[in-house]
């Protein structure tokens, strides 16, 4: 595809023009010594000065550079960036080698900007942006002998906070191909070497982006012990311990200092945001009025408290909520991403649509665009909707499969499950252990009445994720809706409960397989927790023919008509309402 032409820097040419046979211009870029220091300001605020090379401003050098510049702007990329190469190769100038760096990157041609970038490191070697674009270059070329060195240089170069600077690294080498090289690299630097805590907690969250929980355990109590009283540490551990299906222990992690009274607020809203996804529900909710009354424009309160109000059907607060956030102009995308998934469940399309639309800038752009398709193809707009995605996976190749998910999602609420089984059997092709479309196709499956595909998806993704909670759940209540395999189906939600004790889903599976052992009471002791934990109209039906069966007739029908209230039209509330008519 033709890129668009790029605006290049006039004011790089300009200053050599009239400079003619310059001598230095100067430029603050680090710090100096103390004992440097003559001016009587601090150390940490005098800056040496930045010399560039004496460039006499020849004819050739002149037309070089314009030359650059006019097919620049023709859209002439390959052309602009070998003349900014060759003039930054034959005058040495780290400014000329920086925007050869940038168009060879803008042109998407790596080996060339590899060899600029390693000018502008030669030429420049005390920039920490030229070593960050090198490093960065020599990773995705998997070229990693030539990585240590540069990122030693990049934590002496670097002003900002240590613990940053090591995060900043972190994030650099979770790019890496090899997961594994990656964490030598960050393991071989010396601070790391020497315990530092802050290069221990980047060498951490490195782990953790590379799904070593172990190790990023393990190396986060290191940083504990050093720093028991910093906050990052405690939360990041407790992170862990949740992605490692320890939801109770990820939690007491927290309460242990919040019972102390010692606890600072991103600590508490760290522990609230946990208790939502734990779906301790009662206990969130309590916790963010707290958090709410001492920071009552905090953007992330006001997110959780509307999530939480959707979680009990409460959408006019929920909309108070987000409207309130709108007025924070920072989170003003998230507060009209949320309006826009209300306007869905209320069911008011346009409006939606409307919300989603005006999300034009930031990280939410894509999940807006992904929301509009799919509510387009709810309105009967079904081919509008596919064109959309997959104009999107072509704009954004490395999400494709988030984009054939959704396009997948539209055929199912189309009840189209043939064609939604054939789109996804293509997307396996290109991606065959994507437990994401794997887990989709299962469900599809379900719907045909292939559980012999079922069955073999979702042990497939429990092969490749034997924590993935959400299939070890689907297998096992498939097996006990739609089989006599009752024994090896509470095998399955036994494990799952496990690793997320208070889902309601997972409850509602538990209750059901208990249901269909004949374990009356212990079927509805699941069930009523379920439905405190959230108000759906599919637990609704199963505790109402739960009771009903015991003989509690009057307390199944109060179930199903309240359910009904908050539900209207729900298939599955109907059918169990009309298959139990006396």
């Amino acid at each position: 595809m033709k890129q668009a032409p790029f605006r290049l820097a006039i004011g790089l040419i300009l200053p050599l023009v009239l400079a003619g046979c310059a001598t230095q211009e100067t430029r603050p870029i680090a710090l100096t010594k103390a004992q440097e220091n003559s001016t009587g300001l601090p150390a940490e605020m005098v800056v040496p000065e930045k010399r560039y090379p004496s460039v006499e401003l020849s004819s050739e050098l002149l037309y070089q550079l314009l030359s650059a510049e006019i097919a620049g702007q023709r859209g002439q990329i390959d052309y602009a960036m070998r003349n900014y190469l060759q003039a930054a190769e034959d005058t040495r100038d780290p400014r000329l080698a920086e925007r050869a760096t940038r168009i060879a990157l803008f042109a998407r041609e790596i080996n060339d900007a590899t060899q600029a970038a390693r000018l502008w490191v030669e030429t420049a070697p005390d920039n920490g942006d030229a070593r960050q674009a090198l490093v960065s270059l020599l990773l995705g070329l998997q070229q990693y002998d030539e990585v240590e060195n540069h990122l030693e240089h990049l934590i002496l170069l670097s002003s900002e906070a240590r613990e940053q600077v090591f995060l900043k690294i972190a994030a650099m080498l979770a790019g890496s191909a090899d997961p594994q090289t990656a964490l030598t690299l960050m393991g071989n630097l010396s601070a790391f070497q020497a315990k530092d805590p802050d290069a221990l907690y980047g060498y951490a969250y490195l782990a953790l982006q590379l799904d070593r929980l172990d190790i990023a355990l393990r190396t986060v109590d290191q940083v504990i012990a050093q720093r028991p009283e910093a906050d990052r540490p405690l939360i990041m551990r407790s992170r862990i311990l949740q992605q490692q299906g320890k939801e109770n222990a990820a939690l007491e992690s927290l309460e242990s200092v919040i019972e102390r009274g010692e606890a600072s607020f991103p600590l508490r809203l760290a522990y609230g945001q946990i208790l939502m996804e734990a779906n301790r529900v009662a206990k969130a909710q309590a916790l963010f009025g707290q958090l709410e009354q001492e920071q009552p424009e905090s953007p992330d309160v006001l997110i959780a408290q509307g999530l939480l109000a959707i979680e009990q059907s409460e959408y006019e607060q929920a909309k108070n909520y987000f409207h309130r956030l709108l007025q924070i102009g920072e989170s003003a995308a998230q507060a009209r991403f949320y309006l826009g998934r209300l306007a869905e469940l209320q069911g008011q399309p346009q409006r939606a649509i409307k919300w989603y639309g005006s999300i034009t800038r930031g990280g939410l752009v894509v999940d807006a665009q992904v929301r509009q398709a799919v509510v387009v193809a709810q309105q009967g707009n079904m081919q509008a909707a596919r064109q959309r995605l997959q104009l999107l996976s072509k704009k954004f190749p490395e999400q494709a499969a988030r984009f054939q998910l959704a396009e997948g999602e539209i055929l199912v609420n189309a009840e189209r499950y043939r064609e939604a089984m054939a789109h996804y059997d293509h997307a396996l092709q290109e991606r065959p252990d994507d437990t994401n479309l794997l887990y989709a196709r299962a469900l599809v499956a379900e719907n045909l009445g292939r559980l012999d595909i079922l069955e073999q998806d979702l042990q497939l993704v429990l092969k490749l994720d034997p924590n993935n909670a959400e299939a070890l759940n689907a297998l096992g209540y498939t097996l006990a809706d739609r089989t006599e395999r009752l024994e090896e189906a509470l095998r399955y939600i036994s494990r799952a409960m496990e690793l997320q004790p208070n889902n309601a889903f997972i409850l509602d599976s538990m209750g059901w397989v208990h249901y269909r052992l004949g374990n009356y009471d212990k079927a509805e002791k699941y069930l009523r927790k379920a439905i405190e934990l959230r108000k759906d109209p599919e637990i609704a039906a199963h505790l109402g023919e739960v009771l009903w069966i015991k003989g509690d007739k009057r307390g199944a029908r109060q179930i199903w008509r309240h359910s009904l209230e908050t539900n209207q039209g729900s298939k599955v509330l109907l059918e169990v309402m009309q298959r139990f008519q006396e």
